[in-house]
């Protein structure tokens, strides 16, 4: 087992988030004649333990190995999932994935060592009109493409939990200045478009003495940033949680938010009451 080491209390929060969710979701499904399947984009290994940047008094409770998202799915009980699907790209990684599937020999598990942007949009094709999914987007940085988010919604039977990487973006759109052409064509990837991410900047106030094109600046904070993506979610998705779950370092700096988006329509205002509560109080 690899053990991966990363995170720490705001890892755990987000996982407790994510058993909640799961575990509601199945006992409100249970008795109706889908086939429920969970998929984990980056599904790591099964366990984690915190990275040693946490390995402070603070975290003492934290210290074990813990359960990982893939195990956490893997346990649920009232309703088991019918279907599993671990995607992880780290061949290591997807080892022990297999190892932990081999642990569950009466499970439908399917541990794939795969690119979560190819596997993504391919799960999201073979869907069944039976087939009803929660997908997690938990990527380490911002290895989640548009594309892959835009295939998820346009199942309509799919909810999605998305760990937006807002301290990563933002280090990608600097204050002052419109980001470089390389910058500017991974925010492309992760917005689904320049324009998306654009509406961020405007005109500089300051008057250039050179007679040079205005200068464009990044009128707001980081939040900006994340409601932007936000709008983007509710462009494609049926409905979005009001709520989003804020992530912050040790020096109270914002670095993730977590996002729910519900793409089934008649499912929608249950799931959303659901992750919004989560969201909120715990």
């Amino acid at each position: 087992m690899v053990r991966t080491s990363f995170g720490g209390g705001w890892t755990q929060q987000k996982l407790e988030i994510l058993r909640r969710y799961l575990d509601s979701y199945t006992t409100a499904l249970k008795n109706r004649p889908f086939r429920l399947v969970y998929v984990d984009a980056f599904a790591g290994e099964g366990y984690w333990q915190p990275g040693s940047g946490y390995q402070t008094e603070e975290y003492d409770d934290f210290k074990e190995i813990l359960e990982g998202s893939a195990k956490i799915a893997l346990d649920i009980r009232d309703k088991p999932f019918d279907r599993l699907v671990f995607i992880e790209k780290d061949p290591k990684r997807a080892m022990s994935l297999r190892q932990l599937s081999a642990q569950y020999p009466e499970r439908d598990i399917q541990p794939i060592t795969g690119d979560a942007n190819e596997e993504i949009p391919k799960f999201c094709g073979e869907m069944d009109d039976f087939d009803r999914a929660v997908v997690f987007l938990d990527p380490f940085a911002t290895q989640v493409s548009w594309d892959s988010v835009k295939a998820v919604a346009a199942t309509r039977k799919i909810d999605c939990w998305i760990l937006f990487p807002l301290m990563a973006v933002a280090r990608m759109m600097p204050i002052g200045s419109e980001p470089s052409e390389a910058l500017a064509g991974h925010l492309d990837r992760i917005f689904g478009g320049r324009d998306y991410w654009k509406m961020g900047y405007r005109e500089s106030a300051q008057i250039s003495l050179f007679g040079d094109e205005p200068r464009q600046e990044r009128s707001r904070g980081n939040e900006q940033i994340a409601d932007m993506f936000r709008d983007r979610l509710q462009s494609v998705f049926y409905s979005v949680a009001p709520t989003r779950r804020v992530f912050r370092n040790s020096r109270n700096s914002p670095m993730f938010d977590l996002f729910f988006a519900a793409g089934n329509p008649r499912g929608a205002p249950i799931a959303i009451n659901i992750a919004d509560h989560i969201l909120k109080n715990w």
